[in-house]
């Protein structure tokens, strides 16, 4: 059998979604600012309204939102040998779906202390920008 592993998969496009989130946590706050892009690394998880929640305990919570249609791979909780390489097995409720590394992405919506203050977390709201061909 063939191995895959989270990054082939993630570049099997089979969808585009808009309205996608992720929430994370972290040591200190990332400073996103309107106006700025970012490509992503490494593929990241993202959902269209599962359920998932952050395991750690560190201080600063985010929660991301691409407002307008992105490239993806929705995980196909039928496939046992992508779930299996996703480690996705019983989280059916998680909705993932996979950006892959190099997807671009611009912050319209940049972390504002008073929502903070306010809902006890950071909103940072993005839109996917396509590749020039």
């Amino acid at each position: 059998m063939q191995t895959i592993d989270r990054n082939e998969i993630a570049k099997d496009i089979n969808a585009k979604i808009a309205g996608l989130g992720r929430s994370i946590q972290t040591n200190w706050e990332l400073g996103f600012e309107e106006g700025q892009v970012i490509t992503l690394e490494k593929q990241e998880s993202w959902t269209n309204g599962g359920a998932f929640t952050v395991c750690n305990d560190c201080p600063v919570e985010y929660y991301f939102e691409i407002e307008n249609e992105v490239p993806c791979h929705v995980v196909d909780y039928n496939n046992e040998n992508e779930v299996i390489a996703l480690g996705a097995e019983d989280c059916e409720d998680e909705k993932e779906v996979l950006l892959p590394a190099g997807t671009k992405l611009e912050v319209v919506y940049g972390e504002r202390e008073d929502d903070n203050e306010e809902m006890g977390f950071y909103t940072v709201i993005f839109k996917y920008v396509e590749e020039e061909k």
